[in-house]
C-alpha cells in the first residue's frame, strides 16, 4: 500500500465473495499493467502480454493484448521494447535509441531462465509525439489531440496569410513545410503571435496569451 491509511477497497477475511473485490481492484489498477508479462499464456521461448491504452502521438490508443506469441532468440538476451506507437518486437543487440524499454530476457535452449522488468512508465523526454496539419485555404485551429503533440509540421499550399491557432498553455517545436508566396503564423485565438518561415523549425510558447519564440528559426 501507499501509506498505513489506504484508499482502496481491501479483502476482509470474513467476507464473502472475495473475488469480486479483488478483480474489482485489478480492474482499477490495469492501466498500469500495459505491456506487463501475461504469465498465463508464456511458455518456453514464447512471450504474451498485456494491452492498455497509451498516449501515441496525442492521441490516447488502444493497445490490444498480443495475440501471437513474441519469439524470444533461444540462448540470448532478448531486449523486448515498444516503439512509442505500441508496436512490441524484440532484438538481441540491446534496447533501441527512442524505444521504450519494457523486459530484458535471458533465455536458455527452450525456455526463459530469467527476465528484468525494465518498465519505468515515465516517457523518456527523447520519445516525442507528432502530427502534421494542412493549411491552405483557411486558418486552422488545433484539436486536442494536435496540441498535445510536441512536434508540428505544417504542410500544404497557402493560398494566403494563415494562422495556426493554439491553445494558450501551448508549446512545440514547429516545422513550417509550406509553401506558396505567404506566411505561417502560430498564434492564440485572442493573442499576437510569431510567424516562421517556410522550411524553417522554431520551439514556440504560448504564455497564457500570446505566441512568442524560444528559438530562432533554423
Amino acid at each position: 500500500m501507499a501509506s498505513s491509511t489506504p484508499n482502496l477497497d481491501l479483502i476482509a477475511q470474513s467476507q464473502s465473495s472475495k473475488e469480486v473485490t479483488a478483480n474489482a481492484l485489478f480492474d482499477a489498477g490495469s492501466p498500469a499493467t500495459l505491456f506487463g508479462r501475461r504469465a498465463s499464456l508464456c511458455s518456453g521461448l514464447n512471450w504474451f502480454y498485456y494491452g492498455g491504452v497509451m498516449l501515441v502521438d496525442g492521441v490516447l490508443t488502444t493497445i490490444s493484448n498480443n495475440a501471437a506469441a513474441l519469439a524470444l532468440t533461444a540462448s540470448a538476451t532478448n531486449y523486448i521494447e515498444a516503439t512509442r506507437a505500441g508496436v512490441v518486437s524484440k532484438n538481441t543487440g540491446g534496447f533501441t535509441g527512442g524505444s521504450i524499454p519494457l523486459y530484458t530476457v535471458v533465455t536458455g535452449a527452450s525456455s526463459v531462465t530469467s527476465y528484468t522488468d525494465q518498465r519505468a512508465w515515465v516517457q523518456p523526454e527523447h520519445i516525442t509525439s507528432m502530427t502534421s496539419v494542412s493549411v491552405t485555404t483557411a486558418d486552422v485551429t488545433l484539436n486536442d489531440a494536435q496540441s498535445r503533440c510536441s512536434y508540428l509540421t505544417t504542410t500544404g499550399a497557402l493560398t494566403a496569410n494563415r494562422n495556426v491557432i493554439v491553445p494558450n498553455n501551448w508549446q512545440g517545436t514547429v516545422f513550417c513545410n509550406n509553401s506558396g508566396a505567404f506566411t505561417t503564423t502560430f498564434k492564440t485565438a485572442a493573442g499576437s503571435g510569431v510567424m516562421i518561415a517556410q522550411g524553417k523549425r522554431a520551439i514556440l510558447l504560448a504564455d497564457g496569451t500570446n505566441v512568442v519564440r524560444v528559438t530562432p528559426d533554423t
